[in-house]
């Protein structure tokens, strides 16, 4: 029996980061889907929830939900809310936080807070890591 890898939506407004992760996962054989903002992903993982969401905070665009607001109605939806979320973000270098941001089951549920740039092998640990592998 073969085993398929899993399936990844890649949620970002930057286009060039979007191809870079795409490129990356597919190059080690998962699934790539993307959307360039927060509504359009949760419609395609309605459609077809995926085996993980990998989403940005901040969005440029119409206005809409941010990443954590997306993480939150991800959570709510029952066909969703087993969907392991993943954070990458600049938002903490954006924004000068002088603190780092942590997954916190109200306020942002997600599987950990990464932060770009992002080394690829720590992305990819930390996929394997939400996906249970």
């Amino acid at each position: 029996m073969t085993k398929t890898k899993a399936k990844i939506l890649v949620v970002d407004d930057d286009v060039q980061h979007v191809d870079t992760v795409k490129t990356l996962l597919e190059s080690v054989g998962y699934s790539v889907d993307y959307a360039y903002l927060p509504e359009k992903a949760i419609e395609k993982a309605k459609a077809g929830p995926p085996d993980l969401i990998l989403l940005d905070v901040m969005f440029a665009g119409p206005p809409g939900p941010d990443g954590v607001e997306a993480s939150r109605r991800i959570h709510a939806d029952p066909a969703l809310q087993k969907v392991p979320v993943i954070i990458l973000s600049g938002v903490r270098k954006v924004l000068d936080l002088p603190f780092r941001l942590q997954p916190d089951d109200e306020w942002m549920p997600v599987k950990a807070f990464l932060e770009k740039p992002i080394k690829p092998d720590k992305l990819l640990s930390e996929i394997q890591k939400a996906l249970g592998k």
